[in-house]
């Protein structure tokens, strides 16, 4: 998740650490239903592999050549049939009822450990494409069934080596030679591991390429850019992308295909070739030649070396299963394992009382140029401020590195004269209510997404208050389930589409809805009309009253009445003071205010004249 490019060593996966964390996921979020997956593989596998394979068919011979007695076997049949009974009611409870909530608790408890990383992360992990990768690569653990094969070939893996002891034990009894034919198939496990480390590094090539196939899958569905899609050509550039991604896909199969097919021959040839041929040549030598083999004891022979060798077989797969399984589990725990590089600090926040930057600097990577440069100033508490400049000028930087979303590169922050970094980092972003440029709705309700958390009896006024003081429940008041209307129609065909305005009034009713020191409001009037934006900032006025506002805009009208404007050029801080200073300075603040004004005019004349 480093943002620099870099070349990463071969990943390597541990079966046992990582089987053992997965198990140790499982018995934290349903212990019981482990232990019967458990018991019921361990039990199914002894009784076909031993009782049914060797056990049965050894108490049938033995009939037929004469030795015991009826009744003895008619006690070993009834005892074989209660544990069919016993097995098959074991399977049937464990698939039906105890796996089906295991794999949703397990499954639960697993993203919910991937979603509180996620949240924990840098915002700039959500702008590099590796950790992109590396997020669904970690997810593969559910999303692929990894957590259940893992688990269920762990139980599987248990049952299968306890049967096969019982088998091994019950054929050296025969003749110790025979241990030779059995664990000769042990070979397939290394030709396993070779192969399954080929299609490790085969998927992980075609990660990116899969993530590109996915993206194209998504966006031609989101309505966000439905009407571009439908109005432009640039479906043909994504349709070329897919392709691009097929192909590439196609050359990565290319390169690893015949390599893992030649692996694939030689492990079958050790698992089925040389102990079933070695085995059954012996027994025969010894049955025929030797005359030292009752048929009895070479039907069971054959019987228990075929089923060992299925075991054996199915081992050296899980195996090689297992190490993929767990390389995905791998993935998952260097997600889990990663330290955020803004680490939170132990100090609880004061009352707000300043905010000050002391020459700060700051760029995304050591290779890109700064977008902050050599910044200072200082806010103190219930200014409003005004910063402003054209598009690209840091503006909206700023903002981010106030609510240490990103750490400064050079220079500090300070709140209360205090260095940010020492603070409590959920207790300092508490003390801010934000609206971002990039504002976004969820699909829920209105009140949830103006409180940001679940409604309750206590807090519903405050969001209904909330959307009033932000001019959004003049729209919101006339739907039909009014603020508990669920927004967008991603799970509803009857949920609500607002217009851009709507939407923003939605998103500044947020801020209104919290206890907060500090509002950050950056480009808060974006999609509204002059009317509309009027409006909004005289209930921002109202309802932040002895709050600081720290106001980020192209559009100097938040600027007139503020306490202090910082005005920005590519990084800079190039002058600051209030707007009579600024426009007696006649300087770029001035010049910018003439040229917006002169635009508000000629629209009101327009407007004029069209009436």
């Amino acid at each position: 998740m480093n943002l620099k490019k870099e070349k990463k060593p071969r990943e390597k996966a541990h079966i046992i650490k990582n089987t053992l964390f997965m198990l140790g996921c499982a018995f934290k979020s349903a212990p019981l239903s482990l232990f019967i997956i458990y018991f019921s593989y361990i039990t199914e596998n002894v009784y076909y592999s031993v009782v049914i394979n060797v056990m049965f068919l050894e108490t049938a011979l033995s009939v037929i050549e004469g030795n015991g007695t009826f009744a003895e076997f008619v006690i070993r049949i009834c005892i074989i049939i209660f544990g069919k009974l016993f097995v098959d009611l074991l399977g049937y409870i464990d698939v039906y009822t105890i796996r089906v909530k295991f794999e949703i608790k397990c499954e639960s408890y697993i993203n919910s450990l991937i979603f509180k990383k996620a949240q924990e992360v840098e915002l700039g992990c959500y702008e590099n494409p590796e950790f992109f990768d590396d997020y669904n690569r970690a997810t593969w653990v559910v999303d692929r069934g990894g957590f259940k094969r893992i688990i269920e070939g762990s139980a599987w893996t248990l049952g299968s080596l306890i049967s096969l002891i019982f088998l091994v034990i019950y054929l050296m009894s025969i003749d110790p030679i025979l241990i030779v034919f059995i664990l000769c198939p042990v070979v397939v496990v290394i030709f396993r591991v070779l192969k399954n480390n080929l299609e490790l590094e085969k998927e992980k090539e075609m990660t990116p390429y899969e993530r590109q196939k996915d993206y194209v899958r998504r966006t031609i569905l989101l309505k966000d850019f439905a009407k571009e899609i439908k109005t432009t050509n640039i479906f043909v550039v994504m349709e070329k992308r897919f392709k691009q991604a097929i192909s590439k896909n196609i050359d990565v199969i290319k390169k690893y295909g015949w390599k893992i097919a030649i692996l694939e021959i030689i492990s079958d040839y050790f698992a089925e070739i040389v102990p079933i041929g070695g085995g059954f040549i012996y027994g025969c030598y010894r049955l025929i030649v030797l005359e030292n083999l009752p048929v009895s004891e070479f039907s069971v022979l054959v019987s228990a070396i075929t089923t060992c060798r299925n075991k054996i077989g199915h081992l050296a797969r899980y195996f090689a299963m297992q190490q993929k399984h767990c390389l995905w589990v791998q993935n998952l725990r260097n997600f889990l394992e990663y330290e955020p590089q803004i680490k939170s600090g132990t100090v609880i926040p004061e009352d707000f009382e300043s905010i000050e930057f002391k020459n700060v600097s700051f760029r995304y990577t050591e290779d890109m140029d700064y977008i902050i440069k050599n910044v200072s100033f200082k806010i103190q508490k219930g200014q409003t401020v005004a910063v402003v400049g054209h598009n690209g000028a840091g503006k909206t930087t700023l903002s981010k590195l106030l609510m240490r979303l990103y750490d400064v590169t050079e220079g500090e922050i300070l709140y209360n004269g205090r260095n940010i970094k020492e603070y409590d980092l959920l207790k300092y972003r508490e003390k801010f209510a934000a609206v971002f440029q990039d504002y976004k709705v969820f699909a829920m309700t209105v009140s949830e997404n103006v409180l940001t958390e679940e409604v309750t009896d206590e807090n519903k006024e405050i969001a209904v208050n909330a959307l009033k003081m932000s001019g959004a429940y003049e729209k919101i008041g006339r739907l039909p389930e009014k603020e508990n209307s669920l927004l967008t129609k991603e799970f509803d065909k009857e949920g609500v589409l607002l217009s851009g305005g709507e939407t923003q009034k939605v998103t500044i009713a947020r801020l209104f809805a919290r206890d907060f020191s500090v509002a950050v409001l950056d480009e808060p009037s974006s999609a509204l009309d002059p009317v509309a934006e009027s409006r909004m900032y005289d209930a921002l006025m109202e309802g932040t009253k002895g709050k600081t506002v720290i106001y980020i805009s192209h559009r100097l009208s938040s600027a007139t009445h503020s306490d202090k404007i910082l005005v920005f050029n590519k990084g800079k801080l190039t002058e600051q003071g209030t707007h009579e200073e600024l426009i007696a300075k006649n300087g770029e603040y001035a010049e910018m205010f003439t040229l917006q004004a002169s635009g508000y005019t000629q629209d009101e004349e327009v407007s004029d004249i069209e009436e």
